[in-house]
């Protein structure tokens, strides 16, 4: 007896155990690649370098009634590469030290930062004697990198005239460079005649432009290393000893003045000239939200105590408290949303629920009417679908509108898989051969043979079992005909 209850105790861990197996299986190789539909994190190593030509920049469909007191401004929300307030953008005027973005990026990206460069007699003429300078000496070295430092920080003017010669041989056919860099990327209403911005009039553009120029430099890791640095040692060099630098962008430093000083403000540059009136490109992000602002030809007015008021910092100021007030980002598609079941024609069901393949997020003013967002589903061959369909197969393009004006779109998928009639036929054919079933058991091998194993013991376990009473009753017999001999002797 005790044999037979240690083969049961056998057969139910193995049973137990096979019970297990499914969780350990090897999953099921593919022999088609795969790709990952989790799209990866963000990071600053995964921005682009932005060397190429740059997204066109979309513009709000929302009108503002919000008054900048620039000739010319811009707000971009950087996320969303959408413009949601312009005033004058395509006006010509002048940007003044701006242009330096031009030349850092060139710089950066014809260039190598550990270069060192020899400052020459003609990188120093034609300069104004009131423009910025970091005191450049004829004969100097100095390295690429501590360059860029000068000019983004400190606006150096000669710095940008001895870049533009190791880049291009000559300041010349630099500037050229910067032209064509300009046409490359969309900046369609711009004319550089210098490097550094000093006056020219000649050396003209857009704050639509230069907000093109500026969100496509601040793709670029290494630019955003320079325009965003406060302070700065450059190392001694053969003819200067080491020389400290302090950004002019008030929004990013109390060293001046806490009176501009903007939380989580960034770069970009500034520039001044009378011609030009004061200009600043900068950003600012609350984690959510992105913008970068261009305004130009703002003036220097002053309080009521006769301070002096640097208006193209509140003016920045202004416009970045406007985007954040003022918009945010909406879901007007969810890729878990079903939308409507659609017709199918030949298939084992009529009907197949359809959704957006992915979700998107529009900005949009934080008053806006939900009643006015409307999604509008066009498929690509009619509203009847015609089976098989597979799961997630695009059949069609869902848009969401505001108003009537679209927003965004996104692939029309199906829910889930519709098989057709003819299909089933074919399956049947299939079938008669066995081969068909066998195919479908040993697809799913991993599954099919645990539960093989443990049908097998449940019924060997049964069979144990059925002999085991079987044993016993004529064992119960024997005893009470043993017993009845014994009465009967007794």
């Amino acid at each position: 007896m005790k044999k037979y209850r240690f083969l049961a105790i056998l057969l139910s861990f193995l049973l137990l155990l096979s019970l297990a197996m499914p969780c350990f299986a090897e999953p099921e190789q593919s022999t088609e690649p795969t790709e990952s539909t989790e799209e990866p994190a963000t990071t600053p190593e995964d921005l682009p370098d932005s060397f190429g030509r740059p997204e066109p920049l979309k513009e709000s469909i929302f009108a503002t009634t919000y008054k900048a007191l620039a000739k010319a401004a811009v707000l971009v929300e950087l996320n969303s590469n959408t413009i949601v307030f312009a005033q004058d953008m395509d006006k010509k005027l002048y940007p003044a030290s701006l242009t330096k973005i031009m030349t850092c990026m060139l710089a950066l990206e014809h260039g190598n930062l550990d270069d060192i460069l020899t400052v020459s007699d003609t990188a120093l003429q034609n300069l104004n004697i009131y423009g910025s300078t970091v005191g450049l000496q004829e004969g100097e070295e100095i390295s690429l990198r501590e360059l860029l430092y000068c000019i983004m920080i400190s606006s150096a003017n000669e710095g940008c005239n001895v870049i533009g010669e190791y880049i291009s041989g000559s300041i010349e056919s630099f500037v050229k460079a910067m032209n064509d860099k300009a046409a490359e990327i969309g900046m369609k209403n711009t004319h550089f005649a210098n490097a550094h911005g000093l006056h020219d009039d000649d050396h003209y553009t857009t704050a639509h432009d230069l907000a093109i120029l500026a969100c496509w430099a601040w793709q670029n890791l290494q630019f955003r290393e320079f325009c965003t640095t406060v302070e700065h040692t450059v190392p001694a060099t053969n003819k200067s000893e080491a020389r400290y630098l302090q950004t002019t962008n008030h929004l990013t430093s109390t060293h001046e003045t806490d009176r501009y000083y903007y939380e989580n403000a960034q770069g970009i540059k500034t520039g001044f000239t009378t011609p030009a009136g004061g200009c600043l490109i900068s950003t600012c992000s609350n984690g959510e939200m992105a913008y970068l602002t261009v305004v130009c030809g703002c003036e220097t007015l002053y309080d009521a105590e006769s301070n002096p008021l640097d208006m193209r910092f509140l003016e920045t100021i202004d416009l970045f408290n406007f985007g954040f007030r003022r918009y945010d980002f909406v879901q007007v598609l969810s890729d878990l949303a079903m939308l409507e079941q659609c017709q199918v024609n030949n298939g084992l069901s009529n009907r197949v629920l359809v959704h957006a393949a992915e979700s998107k997020e529009v900005l949009l003013p934080v008053n806006y009417d939900p009643a006015l967002v409307s999604l509008r589903l066009d498929y690509s061959q009619g509203n009847v679908l015609q089976a098989p369909l597979a799961e997630g197969q695009k059949v069609g393009v869902v848009t969401a509108y505001y108003d009537n004006i679209p927003l965004v779109s996104a692939d029309l998928v199906t829910l889930s898989a519709v098989g057709s009639h003819q299909s089933v036929q074919v399956d049947a054919v299939t079938a008669e051969g066995d081969s068909g079933i066998w195919s479908d058991l040993m697809h799913y091998w991993y599954l099919t043979i645990p539960f093989a194993v443990v049908l097998f013991l449940v019924i060997l376990l049964l069979i144990i079992r059925a002999v085991n009473v079987h044993r016993a009753k004529k064992r119960a017999k024997r005893r009470r005909r043993n017993a009845a001999r014994r009465r009967t002797y007794d």
